[in-house]
């Protein structure tokens, strides 16, 4: 398909659960250049958490419609809808004032790739610039023998989640017109080229970029070709993959929701006992009770977790706990927080759990069992001391 110069290009960001998609678009929504286009993230969940971080402070997303310009097609329009959702916001942008230079979509990571690009190419105003599929270095070392195990030179696991993660990220990077490798900062340079070269043996086509910390900027992506449909509709047709759904059967989600408090250690013991490879990733807000006043956002991918502090609850700013706040100030936080919680105002624990059944069963009753007792809320109350042996440095990421 040739682009007329009056379409808008796409640019879709595909990739495994945990893979890194959410953290690249943060890094790539601050370039100023990029200060008016639009963003479709789609999320298994119903708590649809990647709109929530990419929109603009104090913005809320709605489920299944454009807020601002970003939608947040989470739930069954990442499923059932995706065709008729995708259609109906690539109009909405269309429409936006100013107009959207591009369009930043991020997939869920379950996602089918065919079944997205034809929902994607389906409005004559956009054209696909890249099908980006991100691999997680660090996962690709631990569970793939570095992408081997996907080009066949090496067994695949017989753990089942492992081999049907396999099945996904082999699929995905099939259709990749770009490939960004993330996380390459927690393996030796030597087991990247050899990753690199496995990578380039699944998809020729694609160029594999390296990517620590979201380093990788959407600029650095210009020189590469857009990808044709007409050779990724022959690519379907010949792995049989034109009939699919629209992401892997198998892979759904859960959500946690409690207002008290984790109690720290045994969140800690949870993680480290309960954590199955079939849990592919959650991620999410939470509190804990030896850390009141810290809204922590929860990433977990594999083994690998990581805490960040993106706030303070506004129960804990109304304490003023160090007299900063004017009268008017805190009577002005008391109002916001009508309506919230009586003992934990504003604070609570919100988290999605996605992957296969029985991990996502199991791990979220071993959640129901780290969060605080009746007596352990009273002694939090009464300002008692509880262990964490979580991290407590703050390391700030430019």
């Amino acid at each position: 398909m040739k682009q007329s110069l009056r379409q808008t290009p796409i640019i879709a960001l595909c990739g495994f659960l945990g893979s890194g998609k959410t953290t690249l678009l943060r890094r790539w929504s601050r370039d100023k250049e990029l200060n008016n286009a639009a963003m479709m993230v789609h999320d298994l969940s119903e708590f649809g958490l990647d709109a929530e971080l990419l929109s603009e402070e104090g913005v809320s997303p709605t489920k299944g419609r454009l807020v601002g310009r970003v939608a947040a097609l989470h739930g069954s329009h990442s499923r059932e809808q995706l065709q008729n959702s995708i259609k109906v916001t690539l109009d909405e942008i269309s429409h936006l004032t100013p107009a959207a230079p591009l369009v930043l979509c991020e997939s869920t990571g379950a996602a089918r790739p065919w079944p997205l690009i034809t929902a994607l190419t389906q409005n004559e105003d956009f054209y696909l610039r890249h099908f980006i599929v991100t691999v997680d270095a660090l996962s690709l070392h631990r569970d793939f023998a570095d992408g081997s195990a996907l080009t066949g030179e090496a067994s695949i696991s017989t753990d089942i989640a492992l081999h049907h993660a396999a099945e996904v990220l082999a699929e995905q990077l099939a259709f990749a017109s770009i490939i960004v490798l993330t996380k390459i900062d927690t393996i030796p340079k030597n087991v990247i080229e050899l990753q690199v070269a496995n990578l380039q043996k699944i998809q020729p086509l694609a160029p594999v970029g390296l990517s620590a910390q979201a380093g990788l900027l959407l600029h650095q992506l210009e020189a590469n070709p857009a990808p044709q449909i007409s050779d990724l509709k022959a690519r379907a047709e010949t792995l049989g993959l034109t009939q699919q759904a629209a992401t892997s059967e198998d892979v759904e989600a859960l959500v946690f929701r409690d207002s008290r408090p984790f109690h720290p250690e045994r969140l800690h013991q949870a993680c480290l006992h309960h954590l199955a490879t079939g849990l592919y990733r959650t991620k999410g807000f939470l509190w804990l009770a030896s850390r009141p006043g810290d809204v922590l956002l929860w990433q977990q991918s594999g083994s690998q977790i990581s805490l960040e502090l993106i706030g303070n609850w506004r129960a804990e700013v109304a304490n003023d706990s160090e007299g900063k706040l004017l009268a008017e100030e805190i009577e002005h936080l008391k109002k916001q927080l009508e309506g919230e919680h009586p003992e934990f105002g504003d604070r609570h624990n919100e988290l999605t759990l996605i992957g296969l059944k029985q991990a996502r069963e199991s791990f979220y009753a071993a959640l129901q069992g780290a969060l605080c007792t009746d007596k352990e809320i009273r002694e939090w109350k009464s300002k008692g001391t509880f262990s964490d042996p979580w991290p407590v440095s703050v390391i700030e990421i430019k």
